[in-house]
């Protein structure tokens, strides 16, 4: 105690009363306002950081700072706030580091979104060529397929670099200009669909009966007829449980049609067969069904209405009996409709 009071002494009579009062209050006032800062960065980090340790670390030199701020003037004299100080300064860096690295990973993800719904706009701009859509409404959907190109070329530069508040805009601008895009898509889709599809229950898809082999699979019980491979299982686990009620598999007689197909059987005269363009057989998630099921009220029909959406697929309101065309052998994948 006695030494403490003579170093105390010491630098009390080196400095001066005025001297030491001035270097207290600097020392203060410099740990307080880092302090502050840190409060605010901790606050505005939250649920922006890569790493949520590095918050915690904030926290706890911001507990250790005040503790400090808190103790007599001479012990901070004696012991300095340097040390505070630099760990304050050293956990606040890791935090700002860490919100770098997590608005740039919501740039990376953002920017995946903004490739598929750029392709999807293409397809549908593309597609609408020449088929009687405003072309008014085509330009809109061009002048956002430019912008949000404009806008991801910005993002992929904010990419390189590591100013926060650049990555945040790109993230947040993205985000706006990619809905800005998906809406103007669903109103050229909207447009056309009003031209090509004379039905509500009808709707226009530009990969209508354009679908890649490579999405397509074939129905092992018979190999010539297609669907979309993502819904081929909840078929053939359809068709094993309709086999072991009944001794034989489903009778699939018509499944994918390619654009021309439909194209072919589309008779504007007649409601039968949608126009190409409008029909779910052209998406792959349709089949139509015989072997009983063509019928309604039969054991076969009535089998799949109680059992068919437990493995995915359904009969749609249209085709029911007192739907706009009563088609018994018409089944589709509950997918239709859910925007897949």
């Amino acid at each position: 105690m006695r030494t403490v009071i003579v170093v105390t002494l010491v630098v009390v009579l080196a400095m001066g009363g005025g001297g030491l009062a001035w270097y207290a209050a600097e020392e203060t006032a410099d740990l307080s306002t880092q302090s502050t800062t840190a409060k605010q960065l901790l606050a505005a980090s939250d649920g922006k950081v890569a790493e949520e340790t590095t918050r915690d670390g904030l926290s706890a030199q911001i507990a250790e700072a005040e503790t400090v701020l808190a103790e007599p003037v001479l012990t901070r004299l004696l012991t300095g706030t340097g040390d505070a100080r630099d760990s304050l300064g050293a956990a606040s860096a890791a935090v700002e580091a860490s919100m770098v690295e997590f608005a740039r990973s919501q740039v990376t993800a953002a920017r995946k979104g903004v490739t598929s719904a750029q392709a999807r706009a293409e397809k549908v701009h593309t597609a609408t060529k020449g088929m009687g859509v405003d072309d008014a409404v085509r330009a809109q959907l061009q002048a956002a397929i430019d912008t949000l190109a404009a806008v991801d070329a910005a993002a992929n530069d904010a990419i390189a670099g590591a100013d926060l508040t650049e990555l945040e805009k790109a993230a947040t601008d993205l985000s706006t200009n990619r809905s800005a895009l998906t809406l103007a898509t669903q109103s050229l889709t909207d447009a056309q669909d009003a031209i090509t599809c004379p039905w509500p229950d009808q709707v226009w898809d530009p990969d209508s009966g354009k679908v890649p082999s490579s999405a397509l699979a074939a129905l092992p019980w018979a190999p010539t007829h297609l669907v979309r491979s993502d819904v081929l299982q909840g078929l053939v686990e359809l068709d094993a449980a309709y086999s072991e009620a009944f001794g034989e598999h489903l009778t699939i007689n018509s499944s994918y049609r390619t654009y021309e197909s439909q194209d072919a059987l589309y008779d504007p005269a007649s409601p039968t067969a949608a126009p190409p363009g409008c029909s779910t057989h052209g998406l792959g998630l349709a089949v139509d069904i015989g072997g009983g099921v063509q019928t309604f009220g039969t054991q076969q029909y009535n089998w799949l209405k109680q059992h068919a959406e437990t493995y995915g697929w359904t009969h749609p309101d249209w085709a029911e009996p007192r739907g706009r065309m009563p088609e018994p052998w018409h089944w589709e994948s509950v997918l239709v409709g859910a925007g897949s």
